[in-house]
């Protein structure tokens, strides 16, 4: 229920304002701190619902995550799975993003490794880092949660793969 009102908050599809910006227009408040410019709370409303799912989500199935299979094999690797989120999430921030879009009034900063999965609309060019995006007067903002999905998925299996490979020249080294 938390991860959906988070994904509420967060989404918004074709280039429209989130959700969470009409909600919060709706009930009378505005979703940003300057009119349109500064602090944008639905980003921390989104926030506030998805860190909490997350949490709970993983106290609850770390049971599930741990089954063994019939191989003596956990369904999902752990280490790997961590490794691939912990990757997406500092990479949107540490890597700059690329100019999807110049519109003439607007640009679209797009971040995300190795899809982009978060877009930050800005009056002005700036930064092309995320964090200075987020707080430095954005138009708006879309995070496709399909794509960052895609991406710790695709990491996931790049890092076991790697892992694979590794433990095979490993042991090839070994011998010799």
């Amino acid at each position: 229920m938390l991860f959906a009102l988070g994904i509420l908050f967060g989404i918004s599809l074709g280039g429209n304002p989130s959700y969470g910006d009409l909600i919060l227009k709706s009930v009378g408040l505005g979703p940003w701190s300057n009119i349109d410019t500064g602090l944008h709370y639905t980003a921390i409303i989104s926030l506030i619902f998805l860190i909490p799912a997350v949490v709970f989500g993983y106290m609850f199935l770390k049971e599930t995550l741990e089954l063994e299979n019939m191989n003596g094999k956990r369904r999902i690797e752990i280490l790997e799975c961590k490794l691939s989120i912990f990757i997406v999430l500092t990479s949107t921030f540490v890597l700059p993003g690329k100019i999807e879009q110049n519109m003439g009034s607007f640009f679209e900063y797009a971040f995300g490794f190795p899809l982009n999965y978060w877009s930050v609309y800005q009056g002005d060019e700036g930064s092309s880092y995320l964090f200075s995006n987020l707080f430095n007067g954005n138009i708006g903002m879309n995070i496709n949660i399909v794509n960052l999905f895609l991406d710790i998925v695709i990491l996931y299996y790049v890092l076991l793969i790697i892992r694979k490979v590794f433990i095979k020249l490993y042991a090839v080294y070994k011998k010799n």
